[in-house]
């Protein structure tokens, strides 16, 4: 459990520095979340508890994703999509 709490840490510190506590919140969740979907808990190295960062993370991008709004490509782009 020791790697677990490292890891869960870790990922909690990361998301607080570059998106804030709200998201670090939203993202322990995730973390949360996506252990209890795993089959078994990850073995005993750093590396096996990385992957639930990794999926965790993965909804982190998703969400910020939709949060932002894209810029329309008619205003990057000529009117057949190319420059």
């Amino acid at each position: 459990m020791v790697f677990a709490e490292r890891e869960l840490g870790g990922f909690i510190r990361a998301v607080t520095e570059l998106f804030g506590p709200e998201q670090a919140r939203l993202a322990a969740d995730a973390w949360v979340d996506e252990l209890e979907l795993m089959d078994a808990l990850p073995g005993p190295s750093r590396r096996d508890w990385g992957w639930v960062t990794v999926a965790a993370s993965a909804q982190l991008a998703a969400r910020l994703n939709t949060e932002v709004s894209p810029i329309p490509s008619s205003n990057c782009f000529g009117p057949t999509g190319l420059a």
